[in-house]
């Protein structure tokens, strides 16, 4: 195979907030051990310590702690179809469109899933607290001042979390006006942190960036409690939906802790399966749905079902004749959930179109295999491969596989330890081919 080695900037931003964990963590502890939202989570509340970094994994894998799924099965969806910049004005933007999208999922799917949207959620409230990101200060200046500050100092005794509003509408509000009072607090310590930034004065820095970083914790805290509120004063209606995909239940090898991405079609609702293979919305209003799984070799609508009032409905998920052959999710780019213009789990960029990032086995053989048009249009396939999924690191990418070639072996290593599938073309990916595979060697 010909290579190219060349340094590739991924999409994971250089600069970070680093006291995420702290901040979320501080919250926590202001709810209190009865606090609605810590009863409704249970265990899966103190992940969000972990999952309010999310935001900063968009089009890569989240893997800690035995979890691994695709963080923008959490960042991207219908209303939010493509990722935003985390400083002011634009993370502005995120606010309303993740608040919905988490108290959805504290109303529709399981704690678990539930989580991982508020740490979305979480993410976009946090980087706003950094003095940079509201006085929009970009560059060495930025990565400086948000990481002067002592973590271990972030804590919030006797604070009382505040209610933002007792309905959606209300709490939406509250919250709005929240986040414009902490943009205004933190621009005006961000100002005035610069000067001392430039003038390398690291220790008259740490104290005003601590005070964002404490008001950041108290809207946390605030927002925590309030969307603990509104879930335990939801009278639960409409009907419940679950399914086990076959394929998700016997993965292909390499994909055993990948948890399927399952959507219903034409709507907001999407979750993700349990270590199980199973899952399941509740609250949904009656009505059809065709639901969709985007995983491993598969990725096609099922039958619908028909979800009615008070009632259970167990979704058929079988699918005649297809079996999950490969692991590239969405391979026959015919489920679209998020954009009706961009198929899951495929990326347009400028003239080309990218796929996830998939896990490669070290000394594994793998077999990408490429289905293309009759008459395809301009245009071409490159493997690109990484060693990791950090931003910035040499890539090693192939020749480019033209129209007529259908297979391609490789095996991964240390230097191959990630796959990504590039299409070139100007068009849909779907005017060059039909489908594409990466298939490991039994």
């Amino acid at each position: 195979m010909a290579f190219c080695l060349f340094t590739f900037a991924f999409c994971l931003p250089l600069q970070a907030w680093g006291p995420h964990g702290e901040i979320t963590q501080a919250a926590l502890d202001a709810l209190g051990p009865n606090d609605a939202l810590l009863r409704h989570l249970g265990t899966n509340a103190p992940k969000l310590v972990h999952y309010c970094w999310l935001g900063d994994y968009r089009r890569t894998p989240y893997e800690r702690q035995g979890e691994f799924f695709y963080a923008d099965d959490y960042l991207l969806f219908p209303g939010m179809e493509r990722h935003l910049d985390h400083l002011v004005p634009e993370v502005k933007r995120t606010y309303e469109p993740y608040f919905r999208r988490a108290l959805q999922a504290l109303r529709t799917e399981t704690p678990l899933n539930a989580a991982r949207w508020i740490g979305s959620l979480l993410h976009f409230v946090e980087d706003t607290g950094s003095p940079p990101h509201s006085a929009e200060i970009r560059g060495d200046v930025h990565s400086k001042m948000e990481n002067w500050v002592d973590a271990k100092l972030i804590h919030l005794p006797g604070y009382r979390p505040q209610l933002l509003g007792d309905t959606e509408e209300k709490a939406l509000a509250g919250f709005l006006r929240r986040m414009d009072g902490l943009i205004a607090y933190s621009k005006e310590r961000g100002d005035r942190c610069r000067p001392l930034v430039l003038a390398d004065k690291r220790a008259e820095v740490e104290p005003i960036v601590l005070e964002s970083a404490l008001e950041t914790s108290r809207v946390v805290a605030d927002l925590l409690h309030t969307l603990g509120k509104l879930q335990a004063a939801h009278r639960p209606s409409g009907g419940s939906l679950s399914g086990s995909p076959e394929y998700v239940l016997r993965p292909q090898r390499g994909l055993e802790r990948l948890q399927g991405k399952v959507v219903l079609l034409g709507t907001s609702y999407s979750t993700l399966t349990d270590e199980r293979g199973r899952f399941e919305f509740r609250g949904l209003p009656p009505g059809r749905y065709e639901p969709a799984v985007v995983f491993g070799g598969v990725g096609l609508p099922h039958s619908s079902s028909q979800v009615q009032e008070g009632k259970h409905t167990g979704a058929d998920m079988t699918t005649p004749g297809l079996t999950g052959t490969g692991l590239v999710r969405n391979p026959y780019f015919a489920v679209r959930w998020t954009s009706a213009n961009r198929p899951e789990g495929w990326y347009q960029g400028k003239e080309v179109w990218e796929g996830d990032l998939i896990p490669l086995k070290d000394g594994a053989r793998y077999t990408l295999r490429l289905n293309w048009e009759d008459k395809p249009a301009l245009g071409d396939v490159i493997l690109r491969f990484r060693p990791n999924t950090h931003p910035g690191l040499p890539v090693v990418d192939s020749a480019p596989f033209k129209p007529g070639t259908t297979e391609h072996a490789f095996t991964g290593s240390e230097k191959m330890k990630w796959a990504q599938i590039l299409i070139r073309t100007t068009n849909a990916p779907t005017t060059l081919l039909k489908s594409v595979a990466i298939t490991p060697e039994k």
